[in-house]
C-alpha cells in the first residue's frame, strides 16, 4: 500500500483475488491471463467485465509487467493483504448498513410529509364543513329570533286591542252608573220609571270571560336546529 496504493488496485474483477500473471486488453483494464481467458471462452462476443465495451475479434492480451510485479509484492505480504481485505469488507458491510438507515430515514421523513400533507388538507376540510354549519346555524338563529320577535309583535297588538275594548266598556259602564245614580235622586217617579226600563237594558258590552291573549310557542324551529 506504499505511495497511497490501495488493494483493490490489485485485484482482479473476475476472481476477486490479487492478479496472477495479469494482462491488459486494448480499453486499458486488467485481468488475470487465466480469468479473461476462460470468461471469453463462453461468452460471445467479448466484452470487458468492467467497461462492457465490445470486441467483434478477441484483443490480444499484452503482458502489464508493473502490475505483475506488485501483485507479486502483495502476495508475499497476505497476511497484511487478508486482514486489509476483511477490514475492508467489513468496512463496506458497515457502509452499507449505513446506507439502508439513511435511506430509512429518507423514507420516514417523507411519510411524515405525506402525513402533514394529508393532516392539513383533513383540517382544511373540516374548517369548510364547520364553517358551513356555523353560517347555516346564525341564519337558523336569526331567523328564529325575528319569528319570535314578530309572535310578540302580534300578541302585544291583540293584548292593546283588548285593552282599548276594555277600557271602551268601561267608559259607557261608568257612564251608566253614573246615569242610574242620578235618576235614583229625582223625585218625578213617571220619568223615574221610563229611564229605568231604557237603563236597565244591557249595555252593548263583550263577554270577556273565555277571552285569552294567545301566548304561542315556537319550540318546533329548536328541533330543527
Amino acid at each position: 500500500c506504499n505511495g497511497g496504493i490501495r488493494l483493490y488496485q490489485f485485484l482482479c474483477s473476475i476472481c476477486l483475488d490479487v492478479f496472477t500473471h495479469p494482462v491488459t486488453i486494448s480499453c486499458g483494464h486488467n485481468f488475470c491471463k487465466t480469468c479473461i481467458t476462460e470468461h471469453w471462452n463462453i461468452n460471445v462476443p467479448c466484452q470487458c467485465p468492467n467497461c462492457k465495451k465490445v470486441f467483434y475479434t478477441r484483443p490480444e492480451l499484452q503482458v502489464n509487467t508493473l502490475i505483475s510485479e506488485m501483485a507479486a509484492q502483495f502476495r508475499q505480504s497476505a497476511p497484511q493483504k487478508a486482514s486489509s481485505s476483511s477490514s475492508e469488507q467489513q468496512v463496506s458491510k458497515l457502509e452499507a448498513e449505513i446506507q439502508k438507515r439513511r435511506l430509512k430515514i429518507q423514507e420516514i421523513k417523507r411519510s411524515v410529509e405525506l402525513s402533514k400533507e394529508g393532516a392539513d388538507r383533513e383540517i382544511a376540510d373540516g374548517v369548510q364543513v364547520f364553517t358551513a354549519l356555523k353560517e347555516s346555524v346564525e341564519r337558523s338563529q336569526a331567523e328564529l329570533i325575528d319569528t319570535i320577535k314578530e309572535k310578540q309583535r302580534k300578541t302585544e297588538k291583540q293584548a292593546e286591542g283588548f285593552i282599548k275594548e276594555l277600557e271602551q266598556e268601561i267608559s259607557e259602564l261608568k257612564k251608566r252608573s253614573s246615569e242610574v245614580d242620578q235618576l235614583s235622586q229625582s223625585e218625578d217617579h213617571l220619568h223615574l220609571l221610563q229611564s229605568f226600563l231604557s237603563l236597565n237594558a244591557a249595555p252593548h258590552t263583550k263577554d270577556w270571560t273565555k277571552v285569552r291573549v294567545r301566548q304561542k310557542r315556537i319550540n318546533k324551529h329548536f328541533h330543527v336546529l
